[in-house]
């Protein structure tokens, strides 16, 4: 979700540091290549639209990694600003040194075609998602393939993520994002319940060849929730499991998909939910439509309630995301009507804000 165009960790952490700075504290950062785990096969694939702003520090933390990708594509998806250019020039900069290419689609494709485009581009044998406006701790590729190669359980690891660092637009840290499961009993237990997978998506790591059997990311079944059904999908063909380690700074800020396309994706996320758990039972899975029909067939206070909490949720994360970037009198405003409509919400997530403070 990342900084400026002139290099990684020009933001300041809670404790003063830049995040660049933190990311190596958080991995146990060490020289480029030091500990370097030899053999993998990685392509790093960059969706981006309009981001030449962050562009730059994703990809000067791909360049800083301790384990070299074999190369990063970057997939755009019909940019209207100075993203190609840029691009272009950081790839002659650091020509020998990391190979970037550059793919613009078409048209308009949003992120699931972005990163479609970009994978059946790559040639590595593992894939990396790495959004334009986040960024990596510099030992994440390292971190990961020692995990996998250190891997044991009875199921073949078909995805591995990991936890991260939430920082808001200027790269200063706010709080730890930890991401579940963290172990194949974990990943048992959500699969057993029909549960949603979740992960940072910058931090997720999969095989081609998966990827490719499943089709690749759905452009239409649950539209903005596309990553949380490719997810679920990946789990059915083996160990979906997050490193309990933060190596991966993800951007809270205005324009995110997390805010512009909220109801999209609040909504097919528990569509997905709910197929979850029918196809559990062997029932088939709802259209948007049948699943629309029965959302209204609900009892009217029923449908009332639903609609209080989704709309406290979506003040509350607007708010939350406004707050932590300097728009304070915006912020007052929808944190007030989060806590009108979803009180038992907001003060959880107080809570929950000021925990996790204290343990960065």
């Amino acid at each position: 979700m990342t900084g400026s165009t002139d290099g990684g960790g020009a933001g300041a952490g809670a404790d003063g540091s830049t995040h660049g700075e933190r990311a190596g504290a958080a991995a146990g950062g060490s020289a480029p290549g030091a500990g370097a785990v030899a053999g993998a096969s990685i392509s790093v694939v960059m969706p981006s639209f309009n981001d030449v702003g962050r562009i730059g520090d994703a990809l000067d933390s791909i360049l800083a990694q301790t384990l070299a990708p074999l190369e990063v594509v970057v997939a755009d998806d019909c940019s209207e600003d100075a993203t190609e250019q840029f691009v272009r020039d950081f790839a002659e900069r650091h020509r020998g040194a990391l190979e970037v290419r550059y793919t613009r689609l078409p048209s308009r494709s949003g992120d699931a075609g972005a990163r479609n485009a970009g994978i059946a581009a790559a040639r590595g044998e593992w894939i990396a998602i790495c959004d334009s406006d986040d960024v990596w701790a510099e030992r994440k590729l390292e971190r990961q393939m020692e995990f996998v190669r250190a891997w044991r359980g009875s199921q073949r690891l078909a995805l591995v993520g990991s936890h991260g660092l939430n920082m808001n637009d200027a790269g200063r840290v706010i709080s730890p994002a930890r991401m579940g499961p963290t172990s194949e009993q974990e990943y048992l237990a959500v699969k057993r319940r029909g549960g949603l997978f979740f992960a940072i998506h910058s931090s997720v790591l999969f095989r081609r060849a998966d990827w490719q059997a499943l089709g690749g990311y759905s452009t239409a079944d649950y539209g903005a929730a596309n990553e949380f059904d490719f997810f679920c999908r990946l789990a059915e063909r083996g160990a979906v499991v997050n490193v309990p380690e933060p190596l991966v700074y993800y951007r809270k800020r205005a324009g995110s998909m997390q805010l512009d396309l909220f109801w999209e994706r609040y909504h097919n996320m528990l569509r997905l939910q709910e197929n979850r758990r029918r196809g559990l039972d062997g029932r088939p899975p709802l259209s948007r439509e049948q699943y629309a029909a029965q959302l209204a067939a609900a009892p009217a206070l029923q449908r009332l309630r639903h609609r209080r909490r989704a709309w406290g949720m979506f003040y509350y994360r607007a708010g939350a995301t406004d707050l932590i970037n300097g728009r304070r009198l915006r912020a007052g405003r929808e944190i007030a009507l989060a806590a009108l409509l979803d009180g038992a919400r907001l003060r959880s997530g107080v809570r929950g804000a000021v925990r996790a403070r204290l343990r960065i």
